[in-house]
């Protein structure tokens, strides 16, 4: 498990999409805080205070993340039964250590751009935010077990993609949507989403989206250890 979770880990950096979209992720967050540095007085007047400066890293994430998280985990378990590696794999390790090492790999990409997105703040805020970290960390993970779903269900690694972008559009639109409605199928809709959790006043709600995550995971895991290889 933690040989596939490392494997998955390195390969990641090692893409060419990867690598722009921490470019994207790190040039926000430095480029937010270093401009709301330059207003901390304003912000501090309506309110806002030091966690301003990390709205950028925030703002990304509510919006593109589910599509980062699409593009470069998309096919992180289809690619293997497509190309057959994945009987290789079957024949050194047990599947649910294959797809929890696909987990975490993917994880543990994201915790280290989220950590290290956040100690750029550190020279404007001169804090570091652990509990904005914790929390960025459970909302990719919900994507990244979405994702992992469905390239388990779904063989072709090209519907997938195809299927992860429509949905890394959808969510976002009909969870912020959710905010500023009474429609009923919206609402309701919402609640499988992490975006409802994330924009209630209380932070608590945040960690009930980890449960979506265990909840993906754990279908993953039943559906992959009856399928045929």
């Amino acid at each position: 498990m933690f040989t596939i979770c490392l494997k998955e880990f390195t390969s990641l950096f090692k893409s060419i999409r990867s690598i722009i979209i921490i470019a994207v992720l790190f040039g926000v967050t430095t480029g937010a805080a270093k401009l709301i540095s330059q207003f901390e007085a304003q912000l501090m007047e309506f309110g806002l205070g030091d966690n301003a400066y990390v709205g950028g890293l925030m703002v990304i994430l509510f919006l593109a993340s589910p599509l980062f998280v699409t593009s470069l985990s998309h096919s992180v378990i289809n690619k293997e039964v497509y190309a057959r590696t994945i009987r290789f794999l079957a024949t050194k390790t047990s599947r649910e250590n294959i797809i929890i090492g696909k987990f975490l790999g993917n994880l543990l990409f994201w915790v280290a751009c989220l950590f290290i997105s956040l100690l750029l703040v550190i020279p404007f805020s001169h804090y570091f935010y652990y509990i904005d970290f914790i929390q960025s960390v459970i909302f990719v993970s919900y994507f990244i077990g979405l994702t992992i779903l469905l390239s388990t269900i779904i063989s072709n690694p090209a519907i997938t993609m195809f299927l992860g972008i429509t949905i890394s559009i959808v969510l976002p639109v009909i969870g912020l949507w959710s905010i500023g409605t009474e429609n009923i199928f919206i609402k309701g809709i919402s609640y499988i989403t992490p975006y409802f959790y994330y924009t209630q006043e209380e932070t608590f709600f945040t960690y009930f989206v980890a449960l979506f995550t265990c909840l993906f995971i754990a279908l993953s895991l039943l559906i992959f250890r009856k399928r045929d290889l």
